[in-house]
């Protein structure tokens, strides 16, 4: 898809300017200023908010790891928000897991307590909890009244609620369907907000946490589905196509910085613009939770590659590259360079993502460094020609 780049395609002349936008990108105030936008464009992104519940021994915390594909629930380290509910740490969406009832009547109403109460103070607070998952343990083959009371009073409320039967690898199909029947004859919860989850991924479920994810995902408000998409290391097609389509509104953006032509040499005001959108497409894809793969990769991209990039991208694409000095980026080219910029780093992103889901061979350092400059490029000049 893409091709190797190479100094050889460059003259002598070419190289040097592309060491001065090198050099530009990588000056103190720019340094460093992907992370603090991305740190900004993180804190004031609308979270999803999600309230897990049952019984003690639910699998409640398997649950959540499974739906999101990565180990977001950790035994132990969730943080306490509220006496008896915990939220797990995590960047892009709020989860809160409820301590699990233990039978007795006492138990039970004090726990639907503990919950309406989480709900109406968090809907006071103006933060609403957007969707709850309600856990029944399969193998205990046994819905209580407090499982029942509680999927009709979130229901009354209009909270979406899925009832999520757990561990059903360890029940038997005529338990299953004797939980089924009883929660549908009993509330008012429909066929499709109900769904299973197994301790062995190998099981294919008809409606297991593929569907649970796709579900909770189009009940979210717009504003917060971008986060809860993005702290799942799933629905990748979706995610690619998500950014493609706001790559195109950034590229407008560029086009209009570019309406009244500026100089070559301040080629450095699309900067501000490309930093959110590579903000925008960094949490698509997590970027905070493989920070260990590519932490200082990313930095160090926007610092030197991106520069490169843009360099490289004006050279093809003004008219007499050669001789680029006094020479000025039209709106056209602005669009392009911002377009083909953002193409490249959302593949790789994806092709990341995809590697340490299948194991696949991607390395992201390699692909910045001999590929990026390129496929960026390429991907310019396409959308240059396109708009001819």
């Amino acid at each position: 898809m893409t091709e190797n780049s190479s100094d050889t395609e460059f003259s002598e002349e070419e190289r040097e300017q592309i060491g001065d936008f090198e050099t530009l990108y990588s000056k103190d105030e720019f340094a460093g200023k992907f992370w603090t936008e991305f740190k900004d464009f993180v804190t004031g992104l609308p979270k999803a908010s999600i309230l897990v519940m049952g019984g003690s021994g639910a699998g409640k915390s398997t649950l959540v790891n499974l739906v999101f594909n990565s180990e977001v629930a950790r035994s132990g380290e969730g943080r306490p928000v509220t006496q008896g509910i915990d939220e797990y740490q995590n960047d892009l969406v709020h989860i809160y897991d409820s301590q699990g009832y233990e039978f007795g009547a006492e138990n039970q109403r004090e726990y639907e307590k503990l919950i309406m109460e989480f709900l109406d103070r968090h809907e006071r607070e103006g933060n609403p909890v957007d969707v709850c998952w309600y856990c029944i343990s399969a193998p205990g083959a046994r819905v209580v009244e407090t499982d029942i009371n509680m999927i009709s009073r979130l229901n009354s409320l209009g909270k979406p609620v899925a009832a999520v039967l757990t561990q059903v690898d360890q029940a038997t199909e005529d338990q299953c369907a004797g939980l089924k029947s009883e929660i549908l004859s009993r509330t008012t919860l429909r066929s499709d907000a109900m769904f299973e989850s197994t301790t062995d991924f190998g099981i294919a479920l008809p409606r297991g946490t593929d569907e649970l994810y796709e579900w909770t995902r189009d009940r979210l408000p717009e504003s917060r589905r971008a986060s809860f998409m993005g702290a799942a290391r799933r629905d990748m097609d979706r995610k690619s196509a998500d950014v493609d389509s706001f790559l195109l509104k950034y590229a407008a953006t560029a086009f209009g910085i570019g309406a009244a032509p500026i100089p070559v040499p301040s080629a450095a005001a699309l900067i501000p613009l490309q930093m959110k959108m590579l903000s925008e497409i960094a949490v698509r894809w997590n970027v905070l939770s493989m920070e260990q793969t590519m932490g200082t990769l990313l930095t160090q991209m926007v610092t030197t590659t991106v520069g490169r990039t843009v360099a490289a991208s004006l050279l093809k694409l003004i008219p007499g590259a050669g001789q680029l000095v006094g020479g000025i980026i039209n709106g056209s080219v602005a669009g392009a360079v911002t377009y083909g910029v953002g193409k490249a780093f959302n593949y790789g992103c994806y092709q990341l993502q995809k590697s340490q889901l299948d194991g696949s061979n991607f390395n992201f350092d390699d692909f910045l460094k001999n590929e990026f400059v390129q496929m960026a490029l390429k991907m310019a000049m396409s959308f240059k020609d396109k708009k001819k």
